[in-house]
């Protein structure tokens, strides 16, 4: 199964909503480059967190605030952790 397919039925690492709005969300802070992505082009799902559509909409948002690019990276790359963890915690992903 894809790493976006697994994110049906997870709840949002953000704030816990439990809802079908959870997706993949890619990571979209200041060092998207280093992660396969560019211009119109996203980065590896790996680089990917299991967010609501409210959390994702605030997250692709504050990824515009050049005042705060690395507290925002620094949270999202926090979330795409707990994704990953969340996910070999469950036996979806080996290491």
């Amino acid at each position: 199964m894809s790493l976006r397919a697994l994110a049906q039925g997870q709840r949002c690492v953000r704030c816990n909503r439990d809802d079908e709005t959870v997706v993949l969300a890619h990571y979209t802070g200041a060092r998207r480059l280093a992660y396969g992505g560019g211009f119109g082009r996203k980065v590896a799902d790996l680089a990917g967190a299991h967010l609501c559509a409210r959390c994702h909409l605030e997250m692709d948002q504050l990824s515009r605030d050049k005042a705060r690019k690395w507290d925002h990276s620094e949270e999202f790359l926090h979330y795409c952790m707990l994704t990953i963890l969340r996910l070999a915690d469950q036996g979806e992903i080996k290491f």
